[in-house]
């Protein structure tokens, strides 16, 4: 269980990790750690972005008119601080809820569905307590690791969020013409309406929404033989490639 604690907590961490929310600059230098740092070296930026850029192109500038209406429809959508307050408290959420789970409420994934639960032997803590009956310091640990993650994410929104309100404004630009984005703006302006955009991002994150999407999990599992059937269906209606030594032999003559 103790693993099982600490990757609870590293889930928190990982919300504000650089590696995930903001990618060094292009063309900046990175210094990789020496080995007495026991750190493997970060990844080449610059060859990720370049296969990025490949998979998804830059496009064409929005009309100036109509991406200043944008702009006014996504900061309302996404306003300062909302990468860091989507992060901690999705995280954070999902962190008092690990607390509080016990060895009962863990299922045995390898036996079979409809089986008896986990045995306790007599002692079913929460992740907590157990955490807590040996580490006299773990509350006031936690406490001090969820403020420093607040604070890197707090830091890293001020970087995120302007490049996200960017993004954001250029593709509602291209979907919307000046006359929706308009109307939109003008929704956004009452009092629902900025209600709505300022929660409109975190809907994805929240508890229902995430249950709703697992939810589908066994069916799309259950039909996942009968797609890769039509699959291999679809494949076989042409002949096989020639393998490499049918080529070398035909490059022989």
């Amino acid at each position: 269980m103790g693993r099982f604690t600490f990757g609870a907590l590293a889930l928190l961490a990982t919300a504000g990790s650089p590696v995930f929310a903001a990618p060094a600059k292009r063309g900046s230098a990175q210094t990789a750690p020496s080995k007495s740092d026991g750190l493997k070296a970060p990844p080449n930026f610059d060859a990720i972005m370049s296969i990025f850029d490949k998979l998804f192109p830059a496009q064409p500038d929005p009309d100036p008119a109509r991406l200043a209406l944008a702009r006014t429809s996504v900061a309302a959508m996404w306003p300062d601080g909302a990468y860091g307050h989507m992060m901690t408290s999705f995280a954070g959420g999902m962190i008092d809820r690990v607390m509080q789970m016990k060895k009962s409420d863990l299922p045995d994934f390898g036996k079979a569905a409809g089986k008896a639960p986990v045995k306790t032997d007599g002692a079913d803590l929460s992740v907590h307590d157990q955490a807590a009956a040996k580490d006299p310091y773990f509350d006031q640990r936690v406490a001090a690791i969820r403020a420093a993650v607040v604070d890197e994410t707090s830091q890293l929104s001020a970087i995120i969020d302007p490049r996200v309100r960017d993004g954001m404004a250029r593709s509602l630009a291209r979907r919307f013409d000046a006359r929706q984005l308009t109307d939109i703006n003008n929704f956004f302006a009452t009092p629902s309406g900025h209600a709505f955009a300022g929660q409109s991002m975190q809907l994805w994150f929240d508890p229902d929404m995430l249950h709703a999407m697992m939810s589908t999990f066994p069916e799309m599992m259950k039909r996942m033989p009968d797609m890769m059937k039509k699959v291999k269906e679809a494949n076989d209606r042409f002949p096989a490639p020639p393998s490499a030594k049918a080529k070398a032999a035909k490059a022989k003559g």
